[in-house]
C-alpha cells in the first residue's frame, strides 16, 4: 500500500505543559499554547501523492514523538522538557474498482489510542494520560495515474470522540470536530520509474473546542520527499521532510491576550524505509524526521512505523479464445 491513511497531533501536550509553566513563573513573551490540530506532520513520505491500489488495508500504526524543547515566538528555547507521546493507531482502508471523475474510488477509518507522559524534574511534577483520542473518518479517497505520475484527493474528518474536559490540562481528545482536505502527487522520475520524489498538501479547518469559546485557526502541511525504489520494487528508500504553519491566529474570548495574533510552524526533515512483501501480503514501514526552526510549539522528534495487511484486489482474467 503506498500511502495509507492519515494521523492525530496531541495538542493537549503542549496545552499542558505550558499552562502550568506560565501558572508558575513569568516570561516577557506569550509562553502560552497554540492550538494544534489533529494532522501531524512527518505522517506521510514516500509515495505520499499517491493511492493504494484496487484492495482491502488493515495497517497497526505506532507513533513515538519525543519532546526535549518548547520553543517561543522567535524560536528561541524558552525550556527543556522531558515529553513523551506514544500512540497506537488501527486503520482500515478499501480502494475500489469503482471510479468518480476518472479515479479509484476508496474510503478509510482511524482510531487512534494516544498516551502521554510528561515528566519535569525541574518543577518537581509529572502527570499522565492515555485514552482513545478522536476518530478519523474519511469517506472519499480518489487517485489517479497518469504516465509517470499518480495524483490524489481526499477528504477527511475528525469527529472528537476522545475524551476531552475543558478543566483538565491533560486530555486524549481535542475536544473540536475538523475538517482535512489533501492533494497530492507522485512522480516517477526516470522511465523504469526507479527515481521518485512526492509531495502531500493538508488543509485543516478546525471548528470550536468543546465547553469554550476557542477556536484553533486553520492549519497547512506540506510533506515532500525523494526515493529509489530497489529489489524488484519492493522496497522504497529516501529523504523525507515537512513544513506546518499556522495560517491565522486562534480567536475566540477563552484566547489569552498574550497569544493574540500568533501563529506557530515547524519544518522536519529526515528518512524512510519501507517494504512491500507481496508473498506475505504484509508491507513494512520505518519514518523518523527531527524538527527545526520551530515557533511556538514542542520541538523534538517524529518516528513513525507500521505494518500493513494487504488483500488486493486482483483484475478479472482474460477470456481463452
Amino acid at each position: 500500500m503506498s500511502r495509507y491513511t492519515h494521523a492525530f497531533i496531541p495538542g493537549t501536550v503542549v496545552l499542558f505543559f505550558v499552562t502550568f509553566i506560565a501558572k508558575s513563573c513569568f516570561f516577557p513573551f506569550p509562553l502560552q499554547a497554540q492550538q494544534l490540530g489533529h494532522y501531524i506532520g512527518g505522517f506521510t513520505g514516500l509515495d505520499n501523492g499517491s493511492s493504494a491500489p484496487p484492495g482491502f488495508y488493515a495497517a497497526g500504526f505506532g507513533l513515538v514523538e519525543p519532546v526535549d524543547t518548547i520553543k517561543g515566538p522567535n524560536g528561541n528555547t524558552v525550556l527543556r522538557p522531558d515529553i513523551n507521546v506514544g500512540g497506537a493507531i488501527a486503520a482500515y482502508s478499501m480502494t475500489t474498482p469503482k471510479k468518480i471523475l476518472g479515479g479509484e474510488y476508496g474510503f478509510a477509518f482511524m482510531v487512534p489510542v494516544l498516551n502521554t507522559r510528561f515528566n519535569s524534574n525541574l518543577f518537581n511534577v509529572s502527570a499522565e494520560s492515555a485514552g482513545i483520542s478522536d476518530i478519523l473518518f474519511e469517506p472519499i479517497a480518489l487517485g489517479w495515474t497518469k504516465g509517470r505520475t499518480d495524483y490524489t484527493v481526499n477528504y477527511a474528518f475528525y469527529a472528537p470522540s476522545g475524551d476531552y474536559d475543558p478543566s483538565s490540562p491533560l486530555n486524549p481528545g481535542l475536544g473540536f470536530w475538523e475538517n482535512q482536505i489533501q492533494a497530492g502527487l507522485t512522480y516517477n522520475i526516470d522511465p523504469k520509474k526507479l527515481w521518485n520524489t512526492s509531495g502531500l498538501t493538508t488543509w485543516e479547518i478546525n471548528g470550536s473546542k468543546l465547553g469554550t469559546d476557542i477556536k484553533p485557526g486553520p492549519i497547512f502541511t506540506g510533506e515532500y520527499s525523494f526515493g529509489r525504489r530497489f529489489f524488484k520494487y519492493q522496497m522504497n528508500a529516501g529523504i523525507v521532510g515537512y513544513y506546518s504553519q499556522k495560517l491565522s491566529a486562534d480567536s475566540g474570548s477563552d484566547i489569552s491576550p498574550l497569544l493574540l495574533g500568533y501563529t506557530d510552524r515547524a519544518f522536519a526533515t529526515g528518512g524512510e524505509w519501507k517494504y512491500t512483501d507481496i508473498k506475505h501480503r504484509l508491507a513494512y514501514d520505518v519514518r523518523f524526521e527531527q524538527q527545526y526552526g520551530v515557533q511556538l510549539r514542542t520541538s523534538g522528534q517524529v518516528v513513525v512505523f507500521s505494518i500493513t495487511y494487504l488483500k488486493l484486489f486482483l483484475p478479472p482474467a482474460a477470456p481463452h479464445k
